[in-house]
Formats: C-alpha cells, structure tokens, sequence
C-alpha cells in the first residue's frame, strides 16, 4: 500500500451548470456507496496523465461537523494512522484533506463486507463454507497483526489497538482477498486524541469483557472481538447480541458461550479448542497476538481454505449486484459538486447547529446518484447509534406520560370529580434513563460512530 503525497483540497467548483465536474482536489465523484451520521463515502475517480485511472473510496465528513475540532482531530488522526500500516489485509489510505472540506481516500474495494455476506447467507438459507470463513479471518488476522505491531518513524511502538474488529470492518474483494477498515475508534499511545478514562467505544455484540470493566487497553481485546466474528460467520448468528444493549453486555460478560460442534457438529472439535481460547474471558489466556490465531487456523488444515474460495462465493451471492454498481460507476453523471453544495446550503438541524450527527434518517444529503442495492452499499456502515436511540425512547417516554395525564384530567372532569388532578409525572432526563436491566458497570458508554 503506498502512500500518495497529501493534495491541496479544492473548494467546491463555482459553476452553475448541472453537469460541472465533482472534483474535491484532484478526485471526481461518481457515486455514493454509503451515509451515516459522521460522513459519507463515495465511490471516486482520479485521472492522470496518458489516460491513467484509478478508482478509490472517499470518505468525506459532513459539513456541519467540519469546524468541530475534536471531531476533526479523531478524522485526521484515522488518516494518519491508517495511511502508515502498509500491508495487503488493511485497506489502504491513499491521501487526506483538511481544507474546507475534510475527506480522506482509501482503496475501493469491489466486493462486500463479511456482515452483508451474513446477512445474505441468512436470508438465502445458506451457510458460509467454512474453509471461505476461516480464509477471511485469517486474512483479517493478518492485517489486524500488522496494524498492532505499528510502529513511527522513529521506531516507537504505537500500541494500536483497533477496537472496533466486527463484520462491517471486515471487507472482502472478488480477488478473495479480506482486508480489516475502519481505524475511526482505534487507541494508539501517539493519537493526538484519546478516549476520556472510563468511555467506552465499539460495537457491544464484539467487544470484549474488560473493555467494560476498565483494564487497559492491549491487542487481545481484538482478539476476542476477532473470535465473536468468526464463530457468527461459521454459525451465522451473533454470538453476544441480545434484544437490547444491557442484556448483550450481560451476554458479553457472562453468558455460557457454546461451542461450534454443538450448533453445527459437523465442524471439527478441534476448531472449537482454536476459538475457546480467542473467547477466554481472561485475556492472559487467549492468543497473545493475532498472528498466533491466524497461526492456529492455518494448523487445522481444513478444505477450501483459499482466496479462491472466497472469491467465488462472493461472486456467487453478489455476482449480479456487483455488476450493476460497475454500471452505476461507469455512467454515473458527475452531479457530486452539487450534492455537495446542497449539504452545506441547506437549513441545519438543531442538533447539526450544535455539532451533533444529523438525525435525518435516510442519512442523504444532496442529490448525488447511488446505487441502490442494500446488500452491498454499504462500505463502512455507521456503528449502532444507541445514545439517539435511549433519546427518543425518553422522547416516547415523555409523550405517553403527558397522553395519560390528559386522558387522566378529562376522566375526572367527566366524572364530575372536584379535586385538582395530580400534577404529571416529569419525564425521565437523559441522566437517569436507563434500560429495563442494568448493566453490570456504572461505566459511562460512549459507542462508536
């Protein structure tokens, strides 16, 4: 993976004309691949000399949290430390900007994430062979390794722990080639922003136990995390996810943990021993490095653990999906430059006002073409946006009580009851809303984007 020289970021082109170039620096946008609350990618082009073309991804943040400037420091901080773990299982950061508009460009990966797969094979009554399972994760293992042993250019040990290793990380190329994205959340001892003491960030469903009870932060946390996402892709079933966030950090933290044979008991014992201790709840048990895992797969010796294997099984399930967002990229008009303008143009939200994440939920802004199949759109979804998610079940909660002293007061009236009703009952605030169960630390959360 090389690492292109940084481009002086363009501002939006000044023409009118509906047909005018989506350049951001020396980048034409095609189409949208995805959109979430922090930024939207897009599927680019960049044009050199003798007809030289190259597609990339394009992960743009949105406009109104461009002049936040903790979020833009973590933005920066993803590109920087993405763009210096050279390696072929992690995609690779080409360039970043941080003019007007803040964008970073990674490699496009044709292809799909191994949580569209998932999902697909569960759909279609279909189990992922697990030779293309183990492939998959034994190359993400690979690059998983790679990024923990980063080091800076002086030779320091960077400490970089991912910390966000789940299915829609985890992108796999019709060249059979998986490869682990997203360093948004990552910790590393040199990132010039770092998670206040006792947040915690990443996907529930993945995280490791410790992560929630507040040990430092090391490689084996990716570990585990590492192992959750196999035993789903081999099952097809999350391991730890539950109806809601405390029952899954109650399944995370001490819910028995099946073995494989016992779900699916034509899968070797022995993978089962392999995963047993990637998912030992004390960390000084499981693999002390990701190589070592990737190692411990290798050793299996099962059949149809190849790149080709995964190569064909991807094709096969989004064979006809992929090719029609080939088509999409080949005659996409160049309308990005007004999608863009548009983003910035129109009225913000009070939340966006504030520097919050937009609740539109469609995520869209602009009118930029996409492609419009659900099953592989997405190139690096949103995380699980569950502090908005407790705010409009307080919002829900809130309503239901002003609903019911309403209906309360108009009973009494027609009852001909004299007394004063009973004052409402005040909504719950955001500092004492809970779920139904609580979960087993009073660790503030803070999840990922």
């Amino acid at each position: 993976m090389s690492v292109e020289p940084s481009v002086q970021a363009a501002a939006p082109a000044t023409t009118t004309s509906a047909s005018a170039p989506a350049t951001l620096g020396d980048y034409t946008l095609l189409t949208r691949l995805a959109s979430g609350g922090m930024a939207t990618v897009y599927v680019g082009r960049k044009s050199g000399v003798a007809g030289f073309e190259r597609l990339v991804a394009i992960k743009c943040c949105h406009p109104h949290l461009r002049d936040n400037d903790e979020f833009s420091a973590m933005f920066l901080d993803e590109a920087r430390l993405a763009a210096s773990i050279r390696h072929p299982n992690v995609v690779g950061t080409l360039d970043v900007s941080d003019g007007e508009l803040l964008y970073l460009v990674m490699e496009y990966i044709e292809g799909c994430s191994l949580g569209n797969l998932i999902r697909h094979a569960g759909r279609s009554d279909l189990q992922i062979p697990p030779g293309v399972a183990l492939r998959v994760m034994i190359d993400t293992l690979q690059g998983l390794h790679a990024a923990h042993e980063l080091r800076d250019s002086s030779g320091r040990f960077l400490n970089l722990v991912h910390r966000d290793v789940s299915p829609q990380n985890i992108l796999l190329g019709l060249d059979g080639v998986s490869r682990i994205t997203d360093f948004g959340i990552a910790f590393a001892s040199a990132r010039s922003t770092q998670t206040q003491d006792g947040l915690i960030k990443g996907k529930f469903s993945y995280i490791a136990p410790e992560q929630l009870t507040g040990h430092n932060i090391t490689r084996r946390m990716d570990i585990f995390s590492a192992g959750s996402v196999l035993w789903e892709a081999l099952t097809g079933r999350a391991l730890f996810r539950r109806k809601d966030d405390a029952a899954t950090i109650h399944a995370v933290v001490s819910a028995p943990i099946p073995t494989l044979s016992s779900v699916i008991p034509e899968l070797p014992s022995e993978l089962d021993v392999v995963l047993q201790r990637a998912l030992d709840r004390n960390p000084d048990a499981r693999y002390r490095t990701a190589a070592d895992f990737a190692d411990a797969l290798e050793r299996l010796a099962l059949p149809g653990v190849t790149t080709r294997a995964v190569s064909s099984f991807v094709q096969s399930c989004f064979g006809r999906e992929l090719a029609e967002r080939r088509e999409v990229i080949r005659s996409a008009p160049d309308q990005g430059i007004n999608a863009l303008r548009e983003s910035q143009a129109r009225p913000k939200s009070a939340a966006e006002a504030n520097g919050l994440p937009s609740t539109n939920p469609s995520g869209e802004s602009g009118s930029l073409p996409e492609l419009q199949t659900s099953e592989i759109r997405e190139l690096t979804p949103p995380g699980d946006d569950i502090e908005h998610r407790r705010m409009r079940g307080i919002l829900a909660a809130a309503m239901l009580l002003l609903v019911g002293s309403a209906l309360g007061l108009l009973m009494a009236r027609s009852n001909g009851n004299a007394q004063a009703p009973a004052p409402a009952a005040s909504a719950p605030t955001p500092s004492t809303a809970t779920n139904s169960a609580p979960a087993p630390t009073r660790t503030p959360i803070e999840t990922n984007r």
